[in-house]
């Protein structure tokens, strides 16, 4: 199936401050991309997070991507500065 990965830096974070203060957010944002099976997300002790998001079999990836980007975008403002401005990438 086609799938959307995204990744996030918040340095210095704990795994657990990451996953609270970005991973839900994104996660809640995500549920409602159209066509989207699940996600799932890792987050370790150097602050990254990756988000993995699964696809029905035979969605269109690029439209996944803008989906998920808009997502995204929706979100943004909500996360810890330090993520902002080290970016997430699609």
């Amino acid at each position: 199936p086609p799938q959307v990965n995204i990744s996030a830096t918040y340095p210095g974070a704990t795994a657990k401050t990451i996953n609270d203060s970005v991973v839900t957010l994104i996660e809640r944002e995500l549920s409602g991309v159209k066509n989207l099976l699940y996600y799932s997300a890792t987050t370790d002790t150097s602050g990254t997070a990756e988000i993995t998001a699964t696809f029905k079999p035979g969605t269109d990836v690029e439209m996944a991507q803008v989906d998920v980007q808009n997502k995204i975008k929706a979100v943004e403002a909500r996360l810890p500065q330090v993520v902002r401005h080290k970016g997430l990438q699609k």
